[in-house]
């Protein structure tokens, strides 16, 4: 089976190219070409003097190789042929994806740059910013490590109380500065999750995120009559049918 690898030798191929090259380099516009004094022809090579201007002699030699790498009996054999055929019907969609690529690389930084949104986008991320500065500023919270200290629990892995407790819904956090932060309002007097938080969580929408969650334990409720649920966990009825008017609200 012929590959890549195989179906053309790559001397041959470099040389192919160096001739092409030498060819496109020779080949200056009519009005320079000419004979010298002496009579002989002017075959002085034409290199462009820039970087951009060479790469594109290059490009075009190595374009005119593959067409007569396609002609020369180094492509005779049927394995080659078969090959080349291949590669000129794949060409087509390498180049598309190719582009494809080009667009999304100029969408990202026109989308950087030129974005008409860009400066609401800035407030907005500002303003969440200095929300949760100020929750974190006034609602008590603990690391993983201080959860398990209260909790009583002594694992040399002292994450790992708080991490099996978030993950079955026993309790939330919030993400502050490269860590979970557990709201204290959550647990009891021996530092044990609150029943009703995970009844909560289970009623509360499933697509909030953990910041927006936390904002709605610290809120004013209007269905609690003005308090936010944080401040009447005692009444779990009250917290409770508050949680699923807020699911109410948001799947009408």
């Amino acid at each position: 089976m012929a590959t890549l690898a195989n179906a053309v030798d790559p001397g041959d191929f470099a040389d192919l190219v160096f001739a092409s090259l030498v060819e496109t380099a020779r080949a200056k516009p009519a009005k320079r070409r000419g004979t010298t004094r002496s009579g002989t022809v002017d075959d002085t090579l034409c290199i462009a003097p820039t970087v951009e201007g060479f790469s594109e002699q290059y490009r075009t030699a190595v374009d005119h190789a593959i067409e007569q790498l396609a002609k020369a009996s180094i492509a005779a054999d049927p394995d080659r042929q078969a090959l080349y055929a291949i590669v000129d019907k794949l060409l087509p969609d390498v180049r598309a994806r190719h582009l494809e690529r080009k667009i999304e690389q100029l969408l990202d930084v026109l989308a950087d740059t030129h974005d008409p949104m860009a400066e609401f986008h800035t407030t907005v991320a500002a303003d969440n910013t200095a929300i949760r500065q100020r929750f974190m500023h006034e609602v008590e919270t603990l690391t993983s490590a201080e959860v398990a200290g209260r909790a009583g629990h002594e694992a040399k892995n002292r994450h790992q109380t708080a991490a099996r407790w978030k993950a079955q819904a026993r309790v939330f956090a919030v993400p502050y500065q490269g860590q979970d932060r557990f709201p204290t309002f959550q647990f009891d007097a021996d530092g044990k999750p609150l029943p009703l938080i995970k009844r909560v969580l289970e009623v509360l929408p499933a697509n909030r995120t953990p910041w927006q969650t936390a904002f709605w334990f610290v809120s004013s409720n209007s269905w609690l009559g003005g308090p936010a649920p944080r401040e009447l966990l005692d009444d779990e009825a009250a917290v409770l049918e508050a949680a699923a008017h807020e699911s109410d609200e948001i799947s009408g």
